[in-house]
């Protein structure tokens, strides 16, 4: 590109590249440690940018002459972790989605990347600039990253590489000289890699997109008597009560809150015209795939969730120490993370049906975003 510094220290709409997409990965709880490889020559401005950041979980690295020896110095102060996530820090328009699905992917597999199929015709050209061949554009897929492998896995494949000199051009790369197959995960095309100036006008033009997104915001609201004999389940976590709520489905009176408000969101009406109580396909109904349902309604509209704010209203039991579990599940059936997940727990001090112990109720209220 031209530029005397490094492109991660480029600025788009004042903050650096680096700073971008550090705040990308550190929205996410499930990112324990982020280990950030820097030239000798660049560590005092990345102490810079990282100290605003005031985040434990970053710790810089000292680079190497090549990728394969930055990875590799980073690779050896990770210990514990079952996985590990390798990223282009020049990447700064990768979503939170494209990560999650990508690490989903990798814990059942072992090795996942994201990827984009290619909408050019490509063509192998020789020293002399003569076409040789045409690839078959169906089996041609472009590689992003994150790319994400169990940590022992990863060792290996870069043990492997610094042990015969071999400078891959990815992280799958090396794995595949391990003999072991990666998964591919298809991801965003907005996901680029900042190589030219024309990129860089590019992550700024979405960026600016961006933060004038068109938005909706919905609220929903469900009540459900408790009924003995029945589970009480709420956010899709199994609770110990003596007594259920009582429904046509699972009764799970705060997802149904969530999905009512997301439907109003978009005014496609209530949770009741989508998945009716008269309908028999729906008895006994698992209100997390009512969930994962409407969100996928939901996308077929254009919008994603911005974020979630819901609250329960029960007399009894407690339910703090249940939170958090619902909060994940509900981030992961939304496709986002538990980041942008509020589940919160009230009484009705006593007064109406609620103090009275005879149902709950649970209200929402939820943002959506244009994609």
């Amino acid at each position: 590109m031209g530029y005397s510094v490094p492109k991660v220290y480029l600025t788009i709409g004042g903050k650096t590249i680096m700073e971008h997409t550090l705040r990308v990965f550190l929205k996410l709880d499930f990112v324990s440690r982020i280990f950030v490889p820097v030239s000798p020559e660049m560590m005092e401005r990345a102490e810079e940018i990282v100290s605003a950041l005031n985040s434990e979980r970053i710790t810089l690295v000292e680079g190497g002459s090549e990728r394969l020896y930055s990875i590799s110095n980073a690779l050896s102060l990770i210990e514990d972790e079952e996985l590990t996530a390798v990223h282009d820090m020049v990447r700064p328009l990768v979503s939170t989605s494209d990560i999650l699905k990508v690490t989903l992917a990798a814990q059942h597999s072992g090795a996942a990347i994201l990827v984009t199929p290619s909408d050019n015709t490509l063509k192998r050209v020789d020293g002399e600039q003569q076409i040789t061949g045409t690839a078959d554009r169906k089996e041609i897929w472009q590689a992003q990253t994150p790319q994400v492998f169990r940590t022992s896995l990863l060792k290996e494949a870069y043990q492997q590489a610094l042990d015969n000199n071999v400078f891959g051009t990815d992280d799958a790369s090396l794995v595949e000289r391990t003999g072991v197959k990666v998964s591919a995960v298809e991801g965003e095309r907005t996901n680029i890699k900042i190589t030219r100036k024309e990129d860089l006008d590019y992550a700024a033009f979405i960026m600016k997109k961006n933060q004038n997104k068109p938005f909706r915001i919905g609220f929903g609201y469900d009540t459900h008597r408790l009924k003995a004999g029945r589970a009480l389940i709420l956010g899709g976590v199994n609770i110990p009560f003596e007594k259920g709520l009582d429904g046509h489905s699972d009764a799970d009176v705060l997802i149904h809150a969530i999905i009512d408000a997301m439907f109003g969101a978009l005014a496609l009406g209530d949770i009741g015209s989508h998945f009716p109580d008269t309908d028999p396909a729906f008895k006994g109904a698992d209100s997390r795939e009512l969930l994962r349902e409407a969100n996928k309604r939901i996308e077929q509209e254009g919008y994603e969730i911005g974020n979630v704010d819901a609250t329960i209203v029960a007399e009894k039991p407690k339910l703090r120490q249940y939170i958090d579990q619902m909060r994940e599940l509900i981030a992961l059936d939304l496709g986002t993370d538990a980041d942008y997940i509020s589940v919160k727990a009230t009484t009705s001090e006593r007064i109406g049906f609620v103090g009275r112990q005879e149902g709950m109720s649970a209200s929402s209220v939820v943002l959506l975003t244009k994609k």
